[in-house]
């Protein structure tokens, strides 16, 4: 409960320029055990076919695994994650994802008027018509792309840079931002320093509250048995 009100305090002004409607992403492909939350505090199994609320959590067991769909858009929750989406517009064209913690896969269709953008408690990620991995760990993210270009902000140290396909790029508390490529790599430039808009989370969270709707599940058919 304290880590989930942290959170809430800190992502506050964020969300308070987010726009109510929904976005319009629907699960599909699930592998239980996946749960969502609209208020972080209760948790419910999501099912396959079901639209997320706006803003709703989505959390991932260590065999869980949902992809969300927006059109042709697809977002892939891998096992062991902590992650939202956020509509930035009432047309659907514009999104943030919050991902405290594991891996996604982004599938993201850019058009003239669209747009996503990620945010890590270490780097966030520009979307510019691509698709790409972000997986983040105790102490880094790290981002690579399949195909198309996107921008990766390392805002706590004021540095960003535009990674295409086949390279790679990581924030570490360690060593900041750093780039992996085949050939020439691409240049790293200055931007304004910040503090990021998703906070770190303890690596029990997402293990918790995946097991937390599963858990309430399993209390409800024991009490249901105990009555008959």
């Amino acid at each position: 409960m304290r880590l989930w009100s942290a959170i809430a305090v800190l992502l506050s002004v964020w969300l308070a320029g987010v726009d109510a409607f929904a976005g319009d992403w629907t699960a599909t492909a699930v592998r239980q055990p996946v749960n969502y939350t609209v208020d972080k505090i209760t948790w419910k199994r999501l099912e396959s076919g079901f639209t997320l609320p706006d803003g709703a959590w989505v959390s991932t067991g260590p065999r869980g695994r949902v992809m969300l769909a927006h059109g042709s858009d697809l977002i892939t929750v891998k096992p062991g994650t902590l992650t939202a989406i956020f509509s930035k517009a009432s047309g659907g064209d514009h999104f943030e994802v919050a991902q405290q913690k594991g891996e996604i896969s982004v599938e993201f269709e850019r058009r003239s008027g669209r747009s996503l953008k990620v945010q890590t408690p270490f780097l966030a990620a520009v979307v510019k018509g691509t698709g790409f991995t972000v997986q983040i760990g105790k102490d880094r993210a790290d981002l690579s792309v399949r195909h198309g270009v996107v921008g990766v902000l390392d805002q706590s140290n004021g540095r960003a840079v535009d990674v295409s396909a086949g390279q790679s790029a990581a924030v570490s508390l360690k060593d900041g931002l750093t780039v992996k490529a085949a050939g020439a790599k691409p240049k790293i430039f200055s931007i304004p320093v910040s503090q990021p808009k998703v906070p770190a989370t303890s690596s029990s969270t997402t293990s918790n509250a995946a097991s937390s709707a599963d858990t309430a599940a399993s209390d409800k058919a024991a009490n249901a048995g105990d009555s008959s």
